[in-house]
């Protein structure tokens, strides 16, 4: 054992020598304030957000965004949307399947306006929309893709997607949703509580 022991220090401090000899050690105090000054007139960010405030001003920038951006906008309106239903007293993880399919609904049409006009990413967003409603609702693979296939079946359903689709793109926009459009409106509206 102590010799194992031994030649693990023997390696390390090898290692370490030879990283010693190919990386010398730069001291800190070639850094001076004046130095400093000079890297952060030159840093590209600044440079970069003069430029992106210049194509703002000019009316020139469509802002691309990526699939993971709207991923992360459709966790922040879940949060919201579901937190906005605690206040109100309901939890729909414990809740019956008929109220979870509505919310499934309502959350499935969040994902469809958040994805609405970024055709590319499309299908990768509804799949992690799909992720998102499992988390949010504490809801199986196959159970949501029964819930989503009778989507068109009933009106109630239908009425949740719209309320969905229209609340996200109203909150991607004004950064709230209207209380006819939300989640615990759209439940109230088509469920008895």
């Amino acid at each position: 054992m102590e010799i194992s022991l031994a030649v693990l220090l023997a390696l390390m401090a090898y290692r370490m020598y030879t990283l010693a000899r190919l990386r010398p050690f730069r001291s800190t105090s070639a850094f001076t304030p004046a130095s400093v000054e000079l890297a952060a007139a030159s840093f590209p960010a600044a440079e970069a957000t003069r430029d992106a405030y210049q194509r703002v001003t000019a009316g020139q920038s469509r802002k691309r965004v990526r699939a993971n951006d709207l991923v992360t906008q459709l966790h922040i309106f879940s949060s919201i949307q579901l937190t906005d239903v605690r206040h109100h007293g309901l939890t729909l993880r414990d809740a019956a399947p008929t109220l979870k399919s509505l919310a499934v609904a309502y959350f499935y049409g969040a994902a469809c306006g958040l994805a609405f006009g970024h055709v590319k990413e499309r299908e990768k967003i509804l799949e992690a929309a799909i992720k998102v409603i499992q988390h949010a609702l504490d809801i199986g693979d196959i159970v949501i893709e029964q819930m989503l296939s009778d989507l068109t079946t009933s009106s109630s359903l239908l009425h949740c997607y719209r309320n969905g689709l229209e609340g996200a793109e109203h909150w991607q926009q004004h950064r709230f949703v209207p209380e006819t459009q939300s989640l615990y409106a759209s439940l109230t509206a088509n469920a008895l509580l």
